[in-house]
Order: structure tokens, then C-alpha cells, then sequence
């Protein structure tokens, strides 16, 4: 029987996701690191900048053995693959969607409508998906925290929204 490449993932030091990512891909790894167009206040202002929704993890897609491990721990700042050792655990089907589909979804901003006492209604985008598993909105802020499992663990991740009143409607 012949191994299936799966999805796995790496944990590496954060704020060295990219240049992991780009040694991985140079080594002739499928790699990916999904990212939030996330919006931010600066200087008055609320613009939008490239976020890495999991800091410190990478998703590698892989045949994994022991060979390919150590051409990995080889590149500098890769801690672990998790579930390590002999057989790292492996994402499962939904969960390997949900990661290739995050990046697509988070690539604009999700749209909420809040009313009267702080009541909302999510308009569209990733929150509009996920509605259930929001843990906490922060208004002010524009971010939410929603529940996700990955890895058959539970991860909270925050993602950033804009408020219905912020659309620019055509003139």
C-alpha cells in the first residue's frame, strides 16, 4: 500500500511564518499560511492590512517520513509537527477544508449591522458562516473571537469586520 499525502502542521516560531513558508515551498513542500485582510485603526483612520490568522502555525501538505522530517526541522524556526514523533497527527477532511477555504473567505472583511442596544446581524462574509461558534464581538475594536477546531483541537481566532454603515454605496 502506498502512503497519501496529508495535511499536517507545523509549529514555528511566530512572527517567521513567511519565511518559513517561502524556505518549505524552496524545499518542495506544499505549504500555506492563511491570512485575514484584517481592518485596523491607524492615524485616525481604518484601513486594511495582511494578518496571519494562526500566528505561529504553518500548514504543510506532505507523504510524511522520517526523511521529510528532518529535511524540515533543518530550516530554522520550525519547532514541532504536531502530534510529532513516528506518526504526527494528520488534519482531518472537513478540517483541511476549512484551512484551504479560510484564506479565500477572511480576503475581505466580514459585514455586520448592529441595531438598537448593541444587537447585530451578520451581513455576509466568514462571520456569516461560522454565526454559531462567535465566542465575543467587540464593537469598538471591530474584531470578533470565533471557536474553530483544528487539529481536533479547539482554537479561538479573531477576525476583523466592518459595521454596515462604513459601505460606500454608489453615487
Amino acid at each position: 500500500m502506498i502512503p497519501q499525502s496529508k495535511w499536517y502542521v507545523l509549529q514555528v516560531t511566530t512572527g517567521k511564518e513567511k519565511e518559513i513558508l517561502s524556505r518549505l515551498q524552496n524545499r518542495g513542500i506544499k505549504a500555506v499560511v492563511p491570512v485575514e485582510n484584517r481592518v485596523i485603526r491607524k492615524s485616525g483612520k481604518w484601513n486594511q492590512q495582511e494578518y496571519i490568522v494562526f500566528p505561529g502555525y504553518i500548514f504543510i501538505y506532505l507523504c510524511y517520513d522520517w526523511y521529510k522530517y528532518y529535511a524540515m526541522s533543518g530550516i530554522p524556526g520550525i519547532i514541532k509537527i504536531l502530534g510529532g514523533g513516528k506518526s504526527p497527527t494528520a488534519l482531518t477532511k472537513g478540517e483541511t477544508k476549512f484551512i484551504l477555504y479560510l484564506s479565500e473567505l477572511l480576503a475581505e472583511p466580514s459585514v455586520i449591522k448592529f441595531t438598537d442596544n448593541d444587537h447585530y446581524e451578520i451581513v455576509s462574509g466568514f462571520l456569516a458562516d461560522y454565526k454559531e461558534d462567535i465566542v465575543k464581538i467587540k464593537r469598538r475594536n471591530k474584531k470578533a473571537t470565533v471557536e474553530v477546531t483544528v487539529a481536533g483541537e479547539k482554537q479561538d481566532i479573531t477576525v476583523s469586520f466592518i459595521e454596515n454603515t462604513e459601505l460606500q454605496t454608489p453615487e
